[in-house]
């Protein structure tokens, strides 16, 4: 249980397990490394959804073993669904062994710090105050029925915030907000999509960010989050825009960069201010807020509204909408 861990100790055992190598520790024969590339079979289509719309026959061949080593092994959850499973081949470009290796360490994870519980056992009264030095927020969705991820970091103030809270207590709360995301929010977006929706698009606004925003001390912070949401959350993230990209945050790139996986880069696009086209793309206007380019004011602000399909003053909005429409 998470509310037993002292968090006295919780650095250290925190750092450990960020340092942990994610190794090819299992028995299972991978039968060769498969990509998303075959000389005998279609280029996987990655959709909304986060699954291949065609997947080749090594890929299916490469899930059917790495389902069947979890099941032999006792480790294969009861609610992980083929989708679950892909993620980790695909984050282990379909290498079974080490996909395996992945799994087995996310559950150690799990197991070790309460993340099941996490929603229900970790408290945290600071989020208000967090939020204003730290705006971070979902907001709609995009046109693939994704729920759409903001954070404006130029406006971060980690001085201001480690003031308030500690950077143990923010790792928890970044976890408790990822497990919110998976079991409600990817719930509510596949419920009025009427599709299975387990990706994000992300947009990180760099307005107003200078060198002082990436000081050893916040790089050190990006890197922790950086290395949990690849290890344990692998393949939740569709597509990542990076937008007002600054001279310093372009000059900082080359070494943040090296912290993410190859294929986590190939889903970042960096902008500088000309961006919202771009954006518009991927987004309908009146889903991305008016500071992105878009025209959505949030009565209480788009950062403030949690606007989106699984919040139900959204889907009271979208009622009286359609019930309007039918009597015009």
């Amino acid at each position: 249980m998470l509310s037993k861990i002292k968090e006295t100790h919780f650095d250290g055992r925190l750092a450990s397990t960020f340092a942990r190598p994610v190794l090819d520790l299992c028995h299972c024969t991978s039968g060769g490394e498969s990509s998303s590339h075959s000389s005998t079979g279609r280029v996987g289509v990655d959709t909304g959804c986060g699954l291949p719309e065609e997947m080749t026959l090594e890929q299916k061949e490469a899930l059917n073993r790495f389902r069947e080593c979890l099941q032999d092994t006792g480790l294969l959850r009861e609610k992980d669904t083929d989708q679950d499973l892909l993620r980790f081949l695909k984050a282990r470009s379909f290498d079974v062994p080490k996909a395996k290796a992945m799994y087995e360490a996310m559950l150690d994870w799990r197991r070790e710090f309460g993340v099941d519980t996490i929603k229900e056992t970790f408290n945290f009264p600071e989020r208000k105050a967090i939020k204003a030095l730290y705006p971070h927020f979902h907001h709609k969705t995009d046109k693939a029925g994704r729920p759409i991820y903001i954070e404006r970091l130029g406006q971060l103030n980690l001085d201001e915030i480690l003031k308030v809270t500690t950077v143990e207590r923010m790792l928890l709360y970044h976890i408790q907000e990822w497990e919110v995301l998976i079991d409600r929010k990817f719930t509510a977006c596949s419920k009025q999509s009427g599709k299975t929706i387990s990706q994000s698009l992300t947009i990180l606004d760099l307005k107003g960010v200078t060198m002082k925003h990436m000081n050893k001390q916040v790089r050190h912070f990006i890197q922790k989050i950086s290395r949990l949401d690849q290890d344990y959350y692998p393949e939740y993230l569709g597509k990542m825009f990076i937008v007002n990209s600054p001279t310093a945050f372009k000059a900082m790139w080359p070494m943040i960069k090296p912290w993410l996986d190859k294929r986590t880069q190939k889903k970042i696009e960096v902008h500088g201010s000309n961006f919202t086209s771009k954006l518009l793309e991927f987004v309908d206007s009146e889903n991305l807020p008016e500071f992105l380019g878009g025209s959505c004011r949030c009565l209480e602000g788009c950062e403030n509204s949690d606007a989106g399909p699984w919040s139900n003053s959204f889907l009271q909005v979208l009622y009286e909408h359609a019930h309007a429409e039918a009597y015009q």
